[in-house]
C-alpha cells in the first residue's frame, strides 16, 4: 500500500466498526467515530469541496485544534484530490494569512472555535475564503455519500505542504507526497508493536508531522484508538490518562521532564522511612538496569506507573533530544520512554529505539527500515562527527516554490538535515546539535548549545534554559545562557545573580572549560519564546533581548 488512501481504506476494511477517534469536551459530551463513519463523512466532504470548485492539486487548509473531526478533514481533502495545508492555530492572524497567501489557498476547513478568526483572515488577505465547518460533516451520521470509492491517488501525488511560521517574507513549505508519508507509516509499523489493543493519547498539535504521522496515521492504520483532550491542563491530562487507560502517548522532552519532576517531587514529600526505602529500591533498580539490562521497575514500583495509566506500555519522545538520565530514571521506575529522530522533511521518522529491547539511552537508535543515514564530516579534527544526511522514500519532494533552497539541501538523492551527529559502535545515531546553533569560540572550538542546556536542566533550580552565542570584540562568540528560574526557589533578591552564577558553575563542573557559561540573563517572564512543540525560538529570543532588555544588535 503506497498511498495514504490505500492505507486508510485497508484499515476501514479490517476495522470497520472499531472506534478510531474519540474525545470528551469540558461539558462532558463524548464524540466517537469509527473508521466507517470517518470514511463516509470524509467522502461527503470531498463531494462538497468538488461542488464548490476545488480542482485536483489545489490546496485546502485545516485550521482546527486536535479533535476527532480533524480526521474527516484530512481524508476528505485527499479524497477530493486536494493538498492538505495544516495550520498551527497558535500562530497570529498575520502568520496564518502569509501561509494562505503563499500557498494560494482559498479553501479552509475549520472548527467552531476558529470560525470567528476567518473574517479577520479575509480582511488581511483582501479576499474571501471558502470556509467549511468540520463538525457539520461529522453530524451527518445517517447520510451515505454517492461515491463510496473516492479518488485513486498515486504515490507521487502531493499530499501535504507543511509550512513554517513567519509574518513576512517567504514561509518555508515542505512538500510531502502520498508515497513519502505512506512509506514512513509502513516502515514504523514493521518495527513497532501497536494495534487494536492500543489507545493513543494525542497531546501534540496535529499540524506537526511527528503527531500527524506517528500519533494519527499510525494508530488509524493499525486499528488503535486515538483520544483527544478537551484541554492541555495537567489535571485533565492526568485524568484522561487514567480514565481512558492510555497505552501509548507521544510527547516532547519538556513534557517528559515535567512528569519526571512531578514523580520525584512527590517522593520528596514522603515520610523519612518511606523516602529512604524508595531511594534504596530506586538505585537498586537503576543499577541493575544500567549494568545488566534487567528491567525490574514495573515490579518494584507498580503504583508509580499505574498513577499515569494502568495499561501504559510506553511513552514516545520526539521533536528534540531527551536527557539520557531522565530516560534511565523513568525506565528504572517501570515507565519506558522511547526516543527517535526525524524531521518534517523526512515524513518525519528516520531513526528509532525500540520498546522492550536493550536500550542505548544516549542515542536515537538505528535507521528504520528502508531509510539510509550517513554522517558527512564537516571538521577534519572530528572524523566521526558531521552533518546528518538522509536518503529514502520518506524524503520530501522539495520545498514549495523554492528552487534555491532545494539546491542547498540536496546532494543527489541525499537530504542534508543541518543536524550534527555521529554513530556509536552499534550503529545507533547520536545527535549533537544544529549547525546553525553551533557557537564558535575564539580558539575555534565548536560548542553545541543543546549539550549545555541539557546539563543545566538537570538542576531543578532552572525551569527553562536557552544557550546562544554572544559576540565578543574579536568577532568570536562566547557561551551565553538565558534562564528561567523555578518559581519555588527561595533566595534574597540582592543575592539572586550570585546565586544563579554559583548554580550554573556547580552544574557545569564536569564540562570542558571552553564550554562553560561566560555570562547569563535571568528571564523575567514565566517562559521563553517557544514553538508549539516547545522548542526554543532562539532568533525570537535574541530579538526580545535587544528590544526589551537593553542588549545591542552587535551582541548577537
Amino acid at each position: 500500500m503506497q498511498t495514504l488512501l490505500e492505507l486508510f481504506l485497508n484499515s476501514v476494511k479490517k476495522f470497520p466498526k472499531e472506534i478510531a477517534v474519540s474525545s470528551s469536551n469540558s461539558a462532558g459530551k463524548e464524540i466517537k467515530l469509527n473508521r466507517t463513519q470517518i470514511l463516509h463523512s470524509s467522502l461527503l466532504l470531498a463531494e462538497r469541496l468538488k461542488e464548490m470548485g476545488l480542482e485536483e492539486g489545489q490546496t485546502v487548509a485545516i485550521f482546527s485544534s486536535n479533535r476527532p473531526e480533524w480526521s474527516v478533514g484530512f481524508f476528505g481533502i485527499l479524497f477530493a484530490g486536494g493538498v492538505i495545508v495544516p495550520l498551527d492555530i497558535n500562530l497570529s492572524d498575520k502568520e496564518i494569512s502569509n501561509i494562505l497567501n503563499r500557498s494560494l489557498t482559498k479553501f479552509i476547513l475549520t472548527d467552531e472555535v476558529q470560525n470567528e478568526r476567518i473574517q479577520e483572515l479575509q480582511r488581511i488577505l483582501g479576499k474571501s475564503l471558502v470556509a467549511l465547518s468540520l463538525e457539520s460533516f461529522c453530524s451527518l451520521k445517517n447520510c451515505v455519500p454517492s461515491n463510496l470509492v473516492g479518488r485513486d491517488a498515486k504515490p507521487d501525488d502531493l499530499a501535504i505542504i507543511s509550512f513554517s511560521s513567519g509574518t513576512t517574507g517567504i514561509p518555508k513549505g515542505v512538500m510531502l507526497t502520498h508515497g513519502n508519508i505512506a512509506s514512513n507509516v509502513n516502515a514504523v509499523l514493521e518495527i513497532f508493536d501497536c494495534g487494536a489493543k492500543d489507545i493513543f493519547l494525542s497531546i501534540l498539535p496535529l499540524h506537526h508531522m511527528f503527531e500527524s504521522t506517528a500519533g494519527f496515521l499510525l494508530p488509524i492504520v493499525s486499528g488503535a484508538r486515538i483520544h483527544y483532550l478537551s484541554s492541555l491542563n495537567p489535571r485533565v491530562l492526568k485524568e484522561s490518562m487514567l480514565e481512558e487507560k492510555i497505552t501509548i502517548c507521544l510527547m516532547v522532552p519538556a513534557v517528559v521532564r515535567l512528569i519526571h519532576k512531578r514523580i520525584f517531587g512527590e517522593v520528596s514529600n514522603l515520610p523519612l522511612f518511606k523516602r529512604t526505602l524508595f531511594w534504596i529500591l530506586f538505585f537498586t533498580s537503576r543499577f541493575l538496569l544500567f549494568r545488566f539490562c534487567l528491567r525490574l521497575g514495573d515490579k518494584i514500583f507498580p503504583k508509580i506507573r499505574n498513577s499515569l495509566s494502568p495499561n501504559l506500555r510506553y511513552l514516545v519522545s520526539g521533536g528534540a533530544p531527551l536527557n539520557s538520565d531522565i530516560s534511565i530514571d523513568m525506565l528504572s521506575l517501570g515507565i519506558e520512554v522511547i526516543q527517535g529522530y526525524g524531521l518534517t522533511e523526512t515524513s518525519p521518522v528516520t531513526n528509532a529505539n525500540l520498546p522492550g529491547i536493550k536500550r542505548y539511552f544516549d542515542t536515537v537508535g538505528p535507521p528504520i527500515p528502508g531509510v539510509k543515514v550517513r554522517v558527512e564530516s564537516l571538521d577534519s579534527n572530528k572524523e566521526n562527527e558531521g552533518e546528518i544526511w538522509i536518503k529514502g522514500p520518506n524524503v520530501m519532494s522539495g520545498y514549495y516554490k523554492n528552487d534555491k533552497l532545494n539546491e542547498q539541501v540536496f546532494y543527489k538523492d541525499w537530504f542534508k538535515t543541518g543536524d550534527i551527529g555521529r554513530f556509536d559502535k552499534k550503529g545507533n545515531l547520536i545527535i549533537c546539535g544544529r549547525i546553525k546553533n553551533v557557537i564558535i569560540n575564539e580558539m575555534g572550538k565548536n560548542i553545541y548549545p543543546e549539550e549545555i542546556e541539557e546539563e543545566l536542566l538537570k538542576n531543578g533550580f532552572f525551569k527553562e534554559v536557552c544557550v546562544i552565542g554572544k559576540k565578543t570584540r574579536t568577532g568570536s562568540e562566547e557561551v551565553f545562557a538565558v534562564v528561567v528560574l523555578d518559581e519555588e526557589q527561595q533566595f534574597e533578591t540582592p543575592e539572586k545573580s550570585e546565586h544563579v552564577r554559583n548554580e550554573i558553575n556547580r552544574t557545569l563542573v564536569n564540562l570542558a572549560d571552553y564550554k562553560k557559561v561566560i555570562d547569563f540573563f535571568i528571564w523575567p517572564q514565566d517562559s521563553l519564546p517557544k514553538t508549539t512543540t516547545l522548542k526554543n525560538k532562539r532568533e525570537d529570543l535574541k530579538v526580545e533581548l535587544i528590544k526589551k532588555y537593553g542588549f545591542l544588535n552587535s551582541d548577537f
